[in-house]
């Protein structure tokens, strides 16, 4: 993996939080329940418990980085960029590790250097997908990229997060999730998704 060196091709994030949207359609005769954010709490009809917003701060670290030339001999459309790392706590006294990131981008702009990009965030309490373009790697300015869906207590996940590209190997990510769940249980356990810490190091070539 290069991440000196060669221009990345395009970039990915990622990230982690939170759950997706879901609009309730009841009967001409019923009311539809409002959404509130924040402590308040939702009423949905599918039995679930309630839905909240929720900001969740994070920085990646990537342990994998790694650009594929395919196609042409050298920077051409089809090209990839797969990552993979950490997602560590960036709030508190202490950071932590909590979930992990993967993803790719496509090169599909020369010009702009830029692409399509997916990723998905795995976090304790479920998994959050994300997508969206990514242009101006190596150091692109801030970008803003959708999220999804997501699994767990993101299941109806929609929102929204800002990556911001802090050195070639770190990421901060800030999720801005709405419709977050209380986790669904199955065989009255409460699903954990988060791996198991391991030292972050970024290997080279």
């Amino acid at each position: 993996m290069t991440f000196a060196g060669r221009s990345f091709m395009f970039f990915a994030v990622a990230v982690l939080g939170c759950s997706a949207g879901l609009t309730l359609i009841r009967s001409a005769s019923a009311d539809v329940t409002p959404r509130m954010t924040t402590s308040a709490a939702a009423v949905h009809t599918d039995h679930d418990s309630s839905a909240r917003s929720r900001t969740i701060r994070v920085e990646a670290r990537l342990r994998v980085g790694e650009e594929l030339d395919l196609g042409a001999t050298g920077r051409s459309a089809g090209d990839q960029f797969v990552f993979g790392g950490d997602l560590m706590s960036a709030e508190g006294s202490e950071e932590r590790l909590v979930g992990r990131i993967d993803g790719f981008c496509v090169l599909t702009d020369l010009e702009r250097n830029a692409g399509p990009c997916v990723s998905t965030a795995v976090l304790p309490e479920g998994q959050i997908t994300l997508q969206g373009e990514q242009a101006g790697i190596p150091v692109p300015a801030p970008v803003v990229n959708a999220i999804t869906g997501g699994t767990g207590a993101f299941r109806e996940a929609h929102g929204q997060v800002t990556q911001r590209v802090l050195t070639p190997a770190t990421w901060q990510l800030t999720f801005d999730v709405s419709d977050v769940r209380s986790p669904r249980t199955e065989g009255g356990r409460t699903p954990s998704e988060a791996p198991t810490p391991t030292p972050s190091s970024l290997p080279g070539k």
